[in-house]
């Protein structure tokens, strides 16, 4: 029995972690999806709820939340695109290895788990109401539209790239 997972452990690795190609797929497609999420986040969100979406500002309270540490702008803004660029594309990756309802559920159902991630872990980690519930309504919706969209486009870039240069 031993050898039987010690022999499927590499088959499961290499399902798991994407091929370079795949790599650069995801992160043109948190590219994408995130530049779509920044548009959002700052035009119709500021229309319908009366001020903009600011993740950076959400990892700067974090950070001081529960680091003690005053992050500059620059950085905080810098994490926040490299969670869209790489580590949301990595766990849309990594999720639609395990689960898979098909394309393009998986990228909505993947963006109402980004939104759960910001708003319903790290909101409240930063000292934040849990979903901003409480807070303003119209902005916790805001930010949900925007999640769901985002995988949305997460997937579609994602599968366009992978459909019109497949990997090896």
């Amino acid at each position: 029995m031993s050898m039987t997972t010690a022999t499927n452990a590499p088959g499961l690795i290499a399902r798991l972690v994407p091929n370079a190609r795949q790599s650069w797929h995801l992160v043109l497609a948190g590219f994408a999806a995130t530049g779509f999420y920044e548009i959002w986040a700052n035009w119709p969100t500021q229309l319908f709820a009366g001020f903009p979406l600011e993740p950076p500002a959400l990892v700067k309270l974090l950070f001081q939340r529960q680091l003690g540490l005053d992050l500059p702008d620059v950085w905080a803004k810098a994490l926040h695109y490299v969670t869209g660029f790489v580590f949301y594309p990595l766990g849309y990756w990594l999720t639609t290895r395990l689960v898979r309802l098909g394309h393009p559920a998986d990228g909505w159902l993947w963006g109402v788990v980004t939104y759960f991630i910001a708003l319903g872990l790290w909101a409240p980690l930063a000292g934040l109401p849990f979903l901003l519930i409480g807070d303003n309504g119209q902005l916790s919706l805001m930010s949900l539209i925007g999640h769901a969209i985002f995988g949305y486009v997460l997937a579609v870039v994602f599968q366009a790239l992978e459909t019109t240069h497949p990997s090896g």
